[in-house]
């Protein structure tokens, strides 16, 4: 019987911790000063808190240090570039008698392909 007492009397506790927040939001926009009475505190969370706002200032710290570090990699490495890169001449994969071959085929195979749409 005291269980169900005390379930009771919790259940009542969080109405009256609702109604008193209706009424500092309602004296709020009437303009009425609300009273300094304490609300009670929000029931503890259990496992690992939320946080707003993104990063911590250690993370942010710790971010833009190796940023930082990367960038005066990158810019040393552009200082040793050489003025002027001669163009690689681009090789192709087929040598000239390949070539002639193989336009010689295709034209001999539209050829068969016309003569058959005469017909």
């Amino acid at each position: 019987m005291t269980n169900g007492l005390k379930e009771v009397i919790k259940g009542l506790e969080k109405q009256k911790t609702a109604i008193e927040r209706a009424l500092a939001a309602l004296k709020e926009v009437d303009g009425t000063p609300a009273e300094s009475a304490p609300l009670a505190a929000a029931p503890a969370r259990r496992g690992r808190p939320k946080r707003k706002g993104g990063m911590t200032p250690e993370g942010r710290r710790r971010l833009s240090e190796a940023l930082k570090k990367r960038w005066a990699v990158k810019r040393a490495g552009s200082q040793v570039k050489p003025a002027v890169k001669a163009k690689a001449k681009k090789k192709s994969g087929m040598t000239p008698e390949g070539r002639k071959r193989l336009s010689e085929a295709l034209k001999k195979r539209w050829a068969v392909k016309r003569a058959a749409a005469k017909k």
